[in-house]
């Protein structure tokens, strides 16, 4: 239905148009190089005019000066075997200081597509110039029948541009597949391939152009210089894919492309994150797919590399519970103790009835840190004097280094008790040190922590250090 109201519409604009054609578009309009090309593409190439908006890029209110686009139109409809048109207008050079405008001479700018074409004015600021329309360019917004032109010029650092709409006749074509039907384990990638080709005048077949949108089942791809498309996207379940063109230069008859999913899994959102306390924290989304009967879980492995390539180890499983058919994504969601640093993932292994499927690998690591270092003095001491508490912290990225600039706290429990009290803080000196005197009051145990750790951090806890204080 599309294709048929899209060759009406071009029909009645052609009877409407043809009587109106401009001297410069008669002068390059291909159809004068014969009445029969001209029979075979009447109803698809027609003349009528488009005119753009007045563009500006610069408000008058900051006193500068903008550049318009005045009376700016495109003389015909292009296809793929008529691409030019004549596009023309006026460039206008406006001073709001003085009021004063003035032509714009000199070169400027077409764009269709990625290819731009050099244009250029007169002493008016006129242009009238024959472009060449490149036949891959999406449908212009909300009139799919339609394609544009961009065009832009510059003048003293002040740009000016706007979008000129030029209405498309689209060709016969036709989407030859690869295969009509597609076979795989849910949650892998399907492929929807073949080639597109339209029917030039001489009845011959040729490619469409390179970026063609083509889609197949809510996925699109674009065509090669040959015309070849690939539309990727994962088994998800029976179904038929209609294969058809997303642009306004084809009309093709859809393609259906039947679906046949096995059973499988497939992983989404997965996240794994060290935490300051040598935890880390790994999550993600588990789908399953046309799951045959007599399986009541799958077991997912959350699985540990050095390198994130070899050497997989399981460090933790989780039993999914899992009905036969379609299920539900699951949440899954696990913490481990911080195998080193290196590479997490989470793996479902598979079976011969149930394809696996595996997460891509995410780096968990977080950077040591340690205090190596602590000494609570004198010991013992006498209730009112003083007591040193003092230490280093480190850290290690390629060897232990002094971890500077850190905020370092001190704990105290008394003795006989359970419970720690923080007592101070301070910052570490460029040699990782640290150091505070506190008033001696009770015997007791002292520590120093490096906690909360920023974001790349891990914590780290001094030994223990009693000390006696005496009456």
């Amino acid at each position: 239905m599309k294709k048929h109201i899209r060759a009406v519409l071009c029909a009645v604009t052609a009877a409407a148009a043809v009587l109106t054609v401009p001297a410069a578009a008669r002068a390059v309009d291909p159809f004068a190089q014969g009445s029969g090309a001209r029979t075979e593409t009447t109803a698809r190439t027609v003349t009528t005019a488009q005119t753009a908006p007045t563009a500006s890029t610069a408000s008058t209110a900051n006193g500068k000066a903008f550049l318009s686009f005045d009376h700016v139109k495109a003389a015909n409809v292009v296809s793929l075997a008529y691409p030019d048109t004549v596009v023309s207008g006026y460039i206008t050079v406006h001073d709001p200081r003085t009021g004063s405008t003035k032509p714009f001479t000199g070169a400027f700018t077409a764009r269709t597509g990625s290819v731009s074409t050099q244009l250029t004015t007169d002493a008016r600021g006129r242009f009238e110039s024959g472009v060449t329309v490149s036949g891959a360019e999406n449908g212009n917004g909300e009139d799919s029948y339609k394609t544009s032109l961009h065009l832009a010029a510059e003048s003293d650092g002040v740009r000016g541009e706007t979008s000129v709409p030029v209405p498309v006749g689209a060709v016969t074509a036709r989407i030859a597949l690869d295969s009509p039907t597609l076979t795989g384990p849910y949650g892998t990638d399907a492929r929807v391939s073949g080639t597109v080709t339209w029917e030039a005048a001489d009845g011959t077949w040729k490619p469409v152009p390179a970026g063609a949108a083509i889609s197949a089942g809510g996925a699109s791809a674009r065509t090669d210089d040959a015309g070849r498309f690939t539309v990727v996207q994962p088994f998800r379940g029976d179904t038929t894919w209609k294969t058809q063109d997303n642009t306004p230069w084809l009309s093709t008859t859809n393609m259906n492309v039947t679906v046949d999913t096995t059973a499988g899994t497939a992983f989404a959102d997965f996240t794994a994150e060290a935490d300051a306390d040598k935890n880390v924290q790994v999550k993600a989304r588990f789908d399953r797919g046309e799951i045959p009967a007599g399986v009541s879980s799958l077991t997912v492995d959350v699985q540990y590399s050095p390198d994130g390539a070899t050497g997989w180890t399981t460090r933790q499983s989780v039993d999914v519970a899992t009905v036969p058919g379609n299920n539900a994504p699951a949440r899954v969601e696990t913490t481990l103790h911080y195998p080193g640093p290196g590479f997490v993932r989470m793996q479902y292994a598979g079976t011969p009835a149930v394809h696996g499927s595996s997460t891509p690998a995410v780096r968990a690591v977080r950077t040591p840190t340690a205090v190596p270092v602590f000494n609570a003095a004198p010991e013992p001491v006498e209730e009112g004097g003083p007591i040193a508490v003092a230490g280093k912290l480190t850290r290690r990225d390629r060897a232990w280094e002094p971890f500077a600039g850190q905020t370092v706290h001190y704990y105290f429990r008394p003795a006989g008790e359970t419970a720690w009290t923080l007592m101070g803080s301070s910052q570490t000196d460029a040699d990782g040190a640290f150091a505070r005197e506190f008033t001696a009051e009770r015997t007791g145990f002292w520590t120093a922590r490096y906690a909360p750790a920023d974001a790349t951090h891990f914590q780290a806890a001094s030994r223990v250090a009693e000390v006696v204080v005496t009456p």
